[in-house]
């Protein structure tokens, strides 16, 4: 983890999901390479190809349960 804009990057021990936080936004990348991410107020949710299966607004639901993992 970059120490300058890296707050809190870590892997879940018990799921495997890599979550990646930064002063823009939040990336959770997990074990079967699916991807959710919060950026600029946009939820987006990717498969594994990099193909995008959800675009929308995030919430604040979406913040708190990417904040969990």
């Amino acid at each position: 983890a970059s120490s300058t804009a890296d707050v809190d990057d870590h892997v879940t021990a018990a799921t495997g999901d890599k979550v990646e936080v930064s002063a823009s936004g939040i990336q959770v990348t997990h074990r079967n390479g699916m991807k959710e991410t919060i950026e600029n107020g946009r939820f987006r949710m990717e498969d594994k190809f990099g193909r995008t299966i959800v675009e929308r607004r995030a919430t604040v639901a979406d913040l708190d349960r990417l904040k969990s993992l």
